[in-house]
C-alpha cells in the first residue's frame, strides 16, 4: 500500500475534522471523493488510519468513512487483503479504548458481515463474538454484545436462525454481574430480535417473555443510577415492542404499566426520567388500548395520572415536564378509548380538584378537562352546562395560573362544542373581559385565544358585545405587546364573521388596519401579525360581501402575493387561505388573479420533501450518527403548506369554475400523487380537493339533473367522467392501505357528497370495490381499525365490541351516510348491496351500543328506506321492529331518527301498515308533546304523523291526534318535514273537512306563520292550495 496515499488521506481527514466553515468542508470532501474514495485501496488505507492514529476522533472518522466504502469496493479487494482486514478489525475493536471509535468499528464489522456471511465467508466472526460475550473481561463482553446488536441491522436473517442459542446467551448477558453497559446493550439486541419473532413461534415467544422481568430490572438499575441515556434506551426498547403484532410483553404488560406509573409519580426522580416513563404510557395508550381495557387498568391509570397534572410545572404549558406529558397521556387515552371509560373518572377528579385549596390542583383540573374533551365530544355534549359551570369557576379563580388554565380549557371545549358553549355567552364573556384587564400578559394571551373561539359559536349574539369588543381589541392593537396583537386581530376577524352586517360601522377602520399590517416586514413578530392580517382580510371580506370589499381587492391581493415571496411558510399558508376565501367571495370575478396564483400552487405541491428532510435524492441517513436520527427529520412546515395549498386548489376551482380549467390537469395529477403523502392531513386535503374537482366538473358540464338507477339514465359529460376515472382508482388503492381513521372518514364523506351532486356515475364502475371497503368498516376490519389491535396469546375475556371510541363512531357514521347515499343514487338497483349491508348496520341499533351508534344505525336505515322507495318493501318486516325500538328509545337523538324512520318506511313500502298505526301513534305521542325540539324530535314526530295521514287517514283517530299534532306545528328546524306535513293538511282539508273543521281556529295561525316564513318548504300543489284556502277562510271570517 502506497504510504503517500495513506498520508494524503490522513491529512485530508485531519482537515475535514478540524474544518469550521462550509467551504473548507466542501473542498476537503470533494478532494476525498475525487482523489481517494474512487480507488479500492482507500479501504485498507482507512483501516490503517483507524488503527494507528493518535487522535481518537480521526480514528473514528476513518472507521466511519471505511464503513461507507466497503459496499462499493469490498469485492475488488483480493482474498488476502480481505482476510487481513477481517483479522485486523477484530483485533482493533478489542484494543480500542474510546466508545465512539469502538462503535464505528462495530459498524465496519457489520458492513463486512453483510457481504460475507450470506456467501458462507467469515464463519469465525460469530465464534469470536460468542467468545467475547462469554469473556471474563467486562469490556470484551461489551464489545461482543454491541457488535451482535449491530449485526441485527445487516444479517438479521442469519442470526435468527440461531434464535434459541441467542436467547441462552442473552439470558446471561442481561444479568451481567459487572457491566450496566452489557445489560443495556443486551436489551437493545433483544429489541431487535423481537422484530423477527412471528406470532406462531411459541417457543421463541416464551423464551423472550422469560427475559422480560430481567429487562425491567435493567431499567430499574438505570433509574436508580439516574442514568437518563441508558434508561431512555431501555424505555425505547419496551415502547418499540408495543408496536409489534407478536405478544412479547402482553404477559407482563400490566406490570410494565404499573412500573411506569410509579416511576412517573416519583417526584424524587429527575423530570427527564419521569418523562420517559410517561412517554411509554403514551405509547401504551396508543398501541395497546385493547390490553389496557382487557386488564381493566384504565381507571387506575387515570387515577395515578391525575395527581401528576397537579404538580409544579413550567409556566409554558407546552414545555415538556411531567405534568404536561401526563396531560398528553390523558389526551391519548380519551381519543383511543371509549369515552365512558375515560371521562367519568377524569371529571370526578376535576370536580374534586376544583375544591382543593392548592391552586396547582385547580390548574391541573382545568388542563385535564381541556385534554380529554377531544375524544369525548358527543359523550359530553348533553352535559355542556355543567362543564361550563366548572370552567366559569376557574375563570373567576383568585390564582392567575388557574385562570390561565381555565382559558385554555374554555378554548378547547369551545373548539369542540362551539354552538353549545356559545349559548352560555352571558356567563362567559364578562369573565373573559375581566381577565383581559389583567396585568399579566400571559393570562391575557390565553384569554384572547379563548375569546376568539367562543365568538365563533355565538352567532349574532355577538352583536350585543360588538362595541365593547371592538374598543378592547383596538386598544390591544395600539398598545399591546407584539405577541398579543395577532390574537386581537384574529378576534376582530371572528367578530366580523359572527356579526355580519352589524360589523358595517367598523369596516373602514378595520380594513385600514389590516392593510397596514399586511404590508409589515421585519422580525418574527411582524411576520406573525402580517399572517394573521392576511387571514383576517379574507374573513372580513366574507362578512362584508363582494360589493363592500371590491375597492380593497386589488391592494390586498397585491400585499398577499408579496407576502408569498418573503420565504415565510406561515405567510404562504395565510396567502393560500386568503386566495381560497376570496375566490368564494368574488366567484368568477376572481379569475384574473389565477394566473398569478396557480404557479405558486404548483410550486408548493411539487416541493421535493427529500431536501426538506436534509437528504439528497439518493442519499441515505448516516447509520453512525449516535443519536440515531442522522439528518432525517420530518418537515412539518412543508406538509402544512401543502395541506393549505391543496385546500385552496379545491376552493379556487369550485368558485371560479371554467376560469380554473387551464390549470386543472397539472394540479389534478399532483393531487393524485399526494394521496400517498406521509402526512394524514395532506392526504385528507387531497381527498377533499379531488372530489371537489369531480363535483365542479359535474356542475360545469351537466345541465340535466341525474336520475337514480343503473345503468345511467342521464349521461355525464366527458370531462366529468375523465376526472372520475382519474380519481376513483387512485383513491381506492389508497383507501385499502389507509391507516388513519379520519382520512377514511373523509373519503366516505366526500364520496357521499360527490354521489349526491353528480349521481350514480361517480360509483357505477367501482360499486363492488367501494362496497368491500365500506363493509370492512362496519365489520371493524378496515386497516385503520385494526392497526392497533392486540394479538392475544392468553384468551380470557373479550373486549366489549360495542364500546367504541368517538373516532371509531365518527368513521362508522361516515360510512353509514355513504351507504345511504348509495341507495339514493342506485335506487332499486341498490337491492343487492342492501342484502350485504343490512345485518351489519342493523347490528349497531342494538340497545347495548352507545346513543350515537344507535342513532346512526336507525338514521342510516331510514335514509335507505326513503331512497329505495317501493324496493324497500322486501326488508320492511326486518326494519319495522328496529325502527320502533328506535322510536321508543329514551334518548331524543335515537327517538327522533326512529320517528323519521317509521314514517319513511310506511311511506315507501307497498304494504298495508294500518294495523300498526295505533302502536306507532302511541310511541309518537311523547315526542309530539315535547316542550322542546331537541335533535328535531318533535319535528320528525310531526312528520311521521303526517305520513300516516297521507298513507291512510281513515286509520288515524283524528279527533285524538290532531290537537297534539297541530300544537307541535309549525316545523321549527327540520324543514324537510314541511313537505309531508302540509301535504297532509291539504289532504285533510280536501277529504276530511268535517273532521278537521273544529280544529281550523288553531290550524290557521300555524298556516299563517308557515306561509310567511322563507324557511318553510311546500310542494307546488300544497302552496297553491293552502294559499287559496287561507284567503277563502279569511274572507269567510
Amino acid at each position: 500500500m502506497d504510504p503517500q496515499f495513506v498520508t494524503g488521506l490522513q491529512d485530508l481527514l485531519q482537515r475535514l475534522a478540524s474544518a469550521t466553515d462550509t467551504e473548507s468542508i466542501k473542498s476537503a470532501t470533494n478532494t476525498l471523493n475525487q482523489q481517494y474514495y474512487s480507488n479500492p485501496i482507500c479501504v485498507p488505507a482507512l483501516l490503517a488510519i483507524a488503527k494507528d492514529h493518535q487522535q481518537w476522533q480521526i480514528r473514528q472518522l476513518a472507521a466511519v468513512e471505511m464503513r461507507k466504502r466497503i459496499p462499493a469496493f469490498w469485492g475488488e479487494l483480493g482474498d488476502e487483503t480481505q482476510q487481513q482486514i477481517r483479522d485486523t478489525v477484530l483485533q482493533m475493536i478489542l484494543s480500542e479504548a474510546k466508545d465512539l471509535a469502538r462503535h464505528s468499528l462495530a459498524r465496519v464489522i457489520s458492513s463486512i458481515a453483510e457481504l460475507d456471511i450470506p456467501n458462507q465467508r467469515w464463519g469465525e466472526l460469530i465464534q469470536f463474538l460468542y467468545q467475547c460475550c462469554q469473556s471474563t473481561t467486562a469490556a470484551h463482553r461489551e464489545i461482543g454484545v454491541y457488535v451482535l446488536d449491530s449485526l441485527f441491522e445487516t444479517i438479521a436473517d442469519t442470526l435468527t436462525e440461531h434464535m434459541q442459542h441467542l436467547f441462552e446467551l442473552f439470558a446471561g448477558l442481561i444479568n451481567d454481574p459487572e457491566s450496566i453497559v452489557v445489560q443495556v446493550t443486551t436489551m437493545e439486541a433483544l429489541g431487535k430480535i423481537a422484530e423477527f419473532i412471528e406470532p406462531e413461534e411459541r417457543a421463541a415467544i416464551q423464551a423472550f417473555q422469560a427475559l422480560v422481568p430481567a429487562m425491567v430490572g435493567v431499567l430499574q438499575k438505570c433509574l436508580e443510577k439516574q442514568d437518563e441515556d441508558s434508561a431512555s434506551r431501555c424505555f425505547e426498547v419496551f415502547s418499540s415492542m408495543l408496536l409489534l403484532e407478536t405478544p412479547l410483553i402482553n404477559r407482563h404488560f400490566g406490570e410494565l404499566v404499573e412500573f411506569s406509573t410509579n416511576v412517573a409519580s416519583n417526584e424524587d426522580l429527575e423530570d427527564d426520567l419521569r418523562n420517559l416513563a410517561l412517554n411509554f404510557l403514551l405509547c401504551a395508550a396508543t398501541y395497546k388500548r385493547g390490553r389496557l381495557q382487557k386488564l381493566k387498568i384504565v381507571k387506575p391509570l387515570i387515577e395515578k395520572l391525575m395527581p401528576i397534572t397537579a404538580q409544579e410545572g413550567p409556566e409554558d404549558i407546552n414545555e415538556d415536564a411531567p405534568p404536561t406529558v401526563a396531560l398528553g397521556v390523558l389526551n391519548v387515552l380519551s381519543t383511543n378509548l371509549p369515552p365512558q371509560q375515560v371521562f367519568p373518572t377524569v371529571i370526578t377528579h376535576v370536580v374534586q380538584y376544583m375544591q382543593n385549596a392548592d391552586p396547582l390542583f385547580r390548574k391541573g383540573a382545568m388542563l385535564s378537562l381541556a385534554n380529554v374533551i377531544e375524544g369525548c365530544v358527543d359523550y359530553t355534549r348533553t352535559g355542556t352546562s355543567e362543564i361550563i359551570a366548572i370552567i366559569c369557576a376557574g375563570l373567576g379563580d383568585s390564582d392567575a395560573r388557574v385562570r390561565s388554565a381555565s382559558c385554555v380549557a374554555l378554548a378547547t371545549v369551545s373548539n369542540e362544542l362551539s354552538e353549545e358553549v356559545g349559548e352560555h355567552h352571558e356567563e362567559l364573556v364578562p369573565l373573559i373581559f375581566n381577565i383581559l384587564n389583567d396585568s399579566n400578559m400571559t393570562i391575557v394571551k390565553y384569554a384572547l385565544t379563548a375569546l376568539d373561539v367562543i365568538i365563533e359559536g355565538m352567532g349574532d349574539s355577538v352583536v350585543r358585545y360588538l362595541r365593547d369588543l371592538m374598543l378592547r381589541m383596538v386598544v390591544v392593537l395600539e398598545t399591546g405587546t407584539d405577541d398579543l396583537k395577532p390574537l386581537a386581530l384574529s378576534v376582530i376577524g371572528s367578530v366580523a364573521h359572527s356579526s355580519g352586517q352589524a360589523f358595517g360601522p367598523y369596516f373602514d377602520e378595520v380594513i385600514a388596519r389590516i392593510k397596514h399590517a399586511m404590508a409589515l416586514t421585519g422580525d418574527d413578530d411582524a411576520m406573525a401579525l402580517r399572517g394573521v392580517a392576511t387571514d383576517t382580510a379574507a374573513t372580513v371580506a366574507e362578512a362584508a360581501g363582494k360589493e363592500a370589499f371590491s375597492p380593497h381587492l386589488e391592494e390586498t391581493m397585491k400585499l398577499a402575493l408579496q407576502g408569498m415571496e418573503l420565504e415565510s411558510p406561515n405567510l404562504r399558508e395565510c396567502g393560500y387561505c386568503y386566495f381560497g376565501v376570496m375566490s368564494r367571495v368574488f366567484g368568477s370575478d376572481f379569475t384574473p388573479f389565477l394566473s398569478h396564483i396557480a404557479p405558486q400552487l404548483l410550486q408548493t405541491l411539487r416541493i421535493d420533501e427529500s431536501s426538506a428532510f436534509g437528504l439528497e435524492a439518493d442519499e441515505e441517513p448516516d447509520m453512525d450518527d449516535e443519536d440515531g436520527q442522522g439528518q432525517l427529520g420530518m418537515s412539518t412546515a412543508v406538509a402544512d403548506e401543502k395541506e393549505v395549498a391543496i385546500d385552496a386548489v379545491g376552493e379556487l376551482f369550485a368558485s371560479t369554475t371554467s376560469g380554473f380549467l387551464p390549470y386543472v390537469e397539472d394540479i389534478a395529477k399532483e393531487l393524485v400523487a399526494l394521496l400517498d403523502h406521509y402526512s394524514d392531513s395532506v392526504r385528507k386535503s387531497a381527498v377533499g380537493s379531488l372530489f371537489t374537482f369531480i363535483r365542479t366538473f359535474g356542475k360545469i358540464g351537466n345541465a340535466e339533473k341525474w336520475q337514480a338507477g343503473v345503468p345511467l339514465k342521464v349521461a355525464v359529460d366527458d370531462n366529468t367522467m375523465a376526472m372520475i376515472r382519474l380519481v376513483l382508482p387512485a383513491l381506492l388503492k389508497m383507501w385499502e392501505d389507509e391507516d388513519d381513521k379520519m382520512v377514511v372518514a373523509q373519503i366516505c364523506t366526500e364520496l357521499r357528497s360527490a354521489m349526491s351532486e353528480v349521481g350514480p356515475a361517480v360509483t357505477i364502475e367501482y360499486a363492488e370495490q367501494i362496497s368491500v371497503r365500506l363493509l370492512e368498516i362496519f365489520e371493524k376490519k378496515a386497516l385503520c381499525q385494526t392497526i392497533d389491535d392486540d394479538f392475544d396469546d392468553e384468551g380470557g375475556d373479550e373486549l366489549d365490541e360495542e364500546d367504541l371510541t368517538e373516532y371509531d363512531s365518527m368513521l362508522i357514521c361516515a360510512a353509514a351516510d355513504c351507504v345511504a347515499e348509495f341507495a339514493d343514487v342506485f335506487g332499486e338497483a341498490f337491492t343487492p348491496i342492501m342484502d350485504t349491508f343490512l345485518p351489519h348496520i342493523a347490528g349497531y341499533a342494538k340497545p347495548t351500543f352507545a346513543v350515537s351508534e344507535r342513532a346512526m344505525a336507525v338514521g342510516c336505515l331510514a335514509e335507505i328506506a326513503k331512497n329505495m322507495g317501493p324496493a324497500i318493501t322486501k326488508y320492511a318486516e326486518t326494519l319495522f321492529p328496529i325502527f320502533m325500538a328506535g322510536l321508543r328509545d329514551e334518548h331524543a337523538e335515537v327517538a327522533s331518527n326512529g320517528a323519521f324512520a317509521v314514517g319513511a318506511l310506511i311511506e315507501a313500502a307497498t304494504i298495508d301498515a294500518t294495523p300498526y298505526f295505533g302502536e306507532v301513534l302511541k310511541a309518537l305521542y311523547p315526542l309530539v308533546k315535547r316542550s322542546d325540539n331537541t335533535n328535531n324530535a318533535r319535528d320528525n314526530a310531526a312528520g311521521c304523523v303526517a305520513r300516516l295521514i297521507l298513507e291512510n287517514a281513515d286509520a288515524v283517530p283524528l279527533a285524538d291526534v290532531l290537537p297534539a299534532w297541530i300544537e307541535a306545528l309549525p316545523i321549527r328546524n327540520d324543514h324537510m318535514e314541511d313537505l309531508p306535513v302540509y301535504d297532509a293538511i291539504c289532504h285533510l282539508l280536501k277529504n276530511k273537512r268535517a273532521e278537521i273543521e273544529q280544529f281550523l281556529p288553531s290550524l290557521m295561525p300555524v298556516l299563517k306563520q308557515a306561509m310567511e316564513s322563507t324557511d318553510t318548504l311546500f310542494s307546488d300543489e300544497s302552496r297553491q292550495y293552502l294559499g287559496s284556502f287561507r284567503m277563502r277562510f279569511l274572507c269567510f271570517e
